[in-house]
């Protein structure tokens, strides 16, 4: 039938889209499975590992004097977790412990990066530090935890129905949300921290995976909210000039604790020392300082609600200070498992206290409380580059609007501070010791990442070096190729010769007399933003690949298929962002 009613027409354009409403409808129920699935894990993760934490608190011996006995508990819970952890790395064969970093790369690159075997070790490291009373923290294996258990989730069913960004957004908003039962801030996290993009696409189903683990966690708990103050916030004009200045101190703390993480992680990978004896030296490191100051072992999560009440004097919080960005140093970089976010809150609610008193005794108008809480959300926001999730994550568990916007000052002058001084975040930098550079995005990580043994091909002619130029430049010609490759027996590469050269060279001329013996190419294994580099001072037909090793000629690659490869990369990228 030729013509169609108007009505005809409707009924067939709503038919067209039920394939895309059943495809919503199924990514959807596939958000909400990961919600539910990471929120269940990560509230009985967290519960058991503060149950770790209340065993050895309950049963160490007597802090308030220093003993034989006091030492010879945590050095033995500290020696013999380090054994433990050690014997999982060889089990599951883990050469490192992985984290959120990870998880940011995974998100930019690769999902396999999320393998089970470094998942479930990094996850049961967690567990074996904090019961062995390391300077550790949770929050960050929690995001890996996430992000691994959506990976799982994908790979086990088959799913397809999410994109690799969405799938570790999901499962990252999860855990955030659970942890913290702050489900905007995990939607927030995710796409901050770790996809470093907004699209409209992953908006739902990473909003619908926070609000499901959401679900679990409060369900599950009858307290959502550990955070409370009975402090009242005075107004923000009043005590704006000390949070001014405390932002100035925050960011010189989240300085140096960034420089002494990356700083030491580096010394520690170019020692040469092996696994074990790193692992000795992080326990002596943690059972000498542990002996004068216990409350800074651990997640020392009783001690920072202690702080807030008030219950130590300036002395005690600067020691406290001190005392755990070591602590968590030598626990993070020397063996024991990865996690800065919690000893970051720890860190910050001491170093406002410290400041706190120092601008009440010049007499400026401050609430320490506040200022330890504004401690808190500037150093965790500026080392974990996350500050605007984390002033969320205030708001959602204080139900302070007011609060948070006391601590807005202090997270905006420690970022700037931070950035300034210390690089982008904790993470990022992390992630530059391994070669990886995130703030080049997601275009420069792939082009760096990608390898120009792919686009190579075997589309060039060789030639023999005991031919005469002017045969040479024949078979160039009859075979329609501008340039030639001299190679040895073995397939060494001799050099490269062009048909321009061969035909204004004498006729007494050899070949080996015309052939460029040091052509430009490129070694094998390169990225190909090295080949674009290479490509953008290039003139010819095409950049020999050469294997460094055997110099031997593996292909070739000419300016287009460099450019395409940018080119696929670039819209790819493109496709994923702005839908």
């Amino acid at each position: 039938m030729i013509f169609m009613t108007v009505k005809d027409k409707k009924a067939v354009h709503i038919s067209s889209k039920a394939p895309r409403l059943m495809l919503l409808m199924a990514s959807f129920i596939s958000a909400t499975i990961i919600g539910v699935i990471v929120g269940f894990f990560t509230v009985y993760f967290v519960k058991l590992i503060m149950t770790a934490e209340g065993w050895r608190i309950e049963h160490r011996p007597d802090i308030s004097h220093i003993s034989f006995e006091l030492f010879f508990y945590q050095a033995g819970l500290l020696f013999l977790g380090m054994c433990i952890l050690i014997g999982i790395r060889r089990v599951f064969r883990a050469n490192r412990w992985h984290g959120p970093a990870d998880v940011i790369h995974a998100a930019h690159s690769d999902l396999s990066i999320l393998s089970a075997n470094t998942g479930i070790a990094t996850i049961l490291s967690v567990f074996f530090s904090v019961a062995a009373g390391a300077s550790v923290g949770i929050y960050g294996p929690l995001v890996h935890l996430g992000a691994f258990l959506s990976r799982a989730f994908n790979s086990i069913f088959r799913v397809n129905l999410l994109s690799q960004d969405m799938i570790i957004g999901c499962g990252v908003a999860a855990a955030i949300s659970s942890g913290f039962n702050a489900p905007i801030a995990g939607m927030i996290f995710a796409h901050e921290v770790v996809l470093r993009h907004f699209s409209m696409r992953a908006l739902a189903p990473i909003a619908i995976a926070s609000i499901a683990s959401f679900s679990i966690s409060s369900g599950l708990f009858e307290e959502v909210r550990w955070l409370r103050l009975d402090t009242d916030v005075p107004s923000v004009f009043s005590i704006s000039p000390g949070i001014l200045v405390s932002g100035l101190f925050f960011g010189t703390v989240a300085v140096l604790i960034t420089r002494l993480q990356i700083g030491l992680s580096l010394k520690a990978g170019k020692s040469g020392l092996a696994d074990w004896q790193l692992g000795l030296i992080a326990v002596l490191i943690c059972a000498l300082i542990g002996l004068f100051v216990p409350e800074a072992l651990g997640l020392g999560s009783t001690v920072l609600l202690d702080m807030l009440n008030l219950e130590f004097g300036l002395t005690t919080l600067l020691v406290l200070l001190l005392s755990k960005i070591i602590l968590t140093a030598a626990s993070t970089c020397l063996g024991f498992s990865l996690g800065i976010f919690s000893p970051s809150l720890f860190i910050g609610a001491a170093a406002g206290g410290v400041i706190g008193n120092l601008l009440y005794l010049l007499d400026f108008p401050v609430s320490i409380p506040i200022l330890m809480v504004c401690g808190m959300a500037a150093l965790s926001g500026a080392i974990t580059g996350a500050p605007i999730a984390i002033m969320v994550i205030i708001i959602e568990m204080t139900m302070s609007y007011d609060l948070a916007v006391a601590t807005m000052l202090a997270v905006g002058t420690c970022a700037l501070i931070t950035f300034s001084f210390g690089g982008n975040s904790l993470f990022d930098q992390q992630l530059k010791m391994r070669n990886i550079d995130i703030s080049k995005g997601r275009v420069g990580m792939l082009l760096s990442e990608g390898k120009i043994d792919d686009h190579a091909t075997n589309n060039y002619m060789t030639l023999d070096i005991d031919i005469s130029p002017e045969v040479a430049a024949k078979k160039l010609a009859f075979r329609g190729y501008s340039e030639g490759y001299c190679l040895t027996v073995a397939g060494s590469l001799i050099g490269k010769v062009k048909l321009q050269d061969l035909v204004n060279s004498p006729e007494k001329n050899t070949l080996l007399k015309v052939v460029d013996k040091n052509p430009i190419s490129i070694a094998l294994g390169s990225s190909i933003e090295n080949a674009r580099e290479v490509a953008s001072t290039f003139l010819g037909e095409a950049i020999p690949v050469i294997n460094p090793d055997t110099n031997q000629l593996v292909g070739v690659v000419s300016e287009a298929d460099i450019f395409t490869a940018v080119l696929d990369i670039q819209n790819s990228v493109t496709t994923l962002e702005k839908s």
